[in-house]
């Protein structure tokens, strides 16, 4: 049992370093992801088992990316209509990538459903509200909270102030109310 699960640890973390090696601002990102995740996992009081698959989940919410061209991934610009669908495309992916290890099922739902949103208009599967896995939903808010607070090669970040304003404002329509009330709830604790 020890030795399937370093195997699979080793396959993960080999992944996760072909994804950095793609992308650098990827490690940071994926670590500032984990970090808020779990804060919002301890202000919903969720299980230490739940707090464990939500870190990895986070880990491994991007994974998919290792299957997007670079070309795509580093633009500087907006991406086309054409390019975004294939950005898109990263979510299933990495739920392929990772439900090929028949324990992580519950981990590559949560990294297929990442980018669904509450009112349905999400993608890949058009889930909304509870439909979409707790995990995902939590995600959904620390990398959204993440994108907007860091510059990308495509965007200036926004101030910390700012982004609280547009998490309110994508509440009920993006994010689950709940998760960024709680989320925003640990952004005033933070200073």
């Amino acid at each position: 049992l020890l030795e399937k699960k370093s195997i699979r640890s080793s396959i993960m973390e080999s992944l996760k370093k072909s994804l950095e090696e793609k992308n650098m601002e990827t490690n940071e990102h994926t670590e500032r992801v984990a970090k808020y995740a779990l804060e919002i996992g301890k202000k919903l009081r969720l299980k230490i088992s739940d707090l464990d698959e939500l870190t990895l989940v986070a880990s491994l919410h991007d994974i998919g990316k290792i299957g997007v061209n670079e070309d795509i991934l580093l633009k500087p610009g907006k991406l086309t209509k054409e390019e975004f669908e294939i950005m898109k495309t990263h979510t299933e992916k990495g739920y392929r990538i990772i439900n090929a290890s028949s324990e992580l099922g519950n981990v590559a739902k949560c990294v297929l459903t990442h980018h669904e949103k509450w009112d349905g208009t999400g993608y890949p599967l058009g889930l909304k509200k509870e439909e979409i896995p707790l995990i995902a939903r939590i995600i959904n808010v620390a990398d959204s909270y993440d994108v907007m607070t860091n510059d990308r090669v495509y965007k200036k970040a926004i101030s910390k102030e700012e982004a609280i304003v547009e998490l309110k404002r994508c509440s009920g329509i993006q994010f689950d109310p709940k998760i960024v009330e709680r989320f925003i709830d640990y952004l005033h604790d933070e200073t």
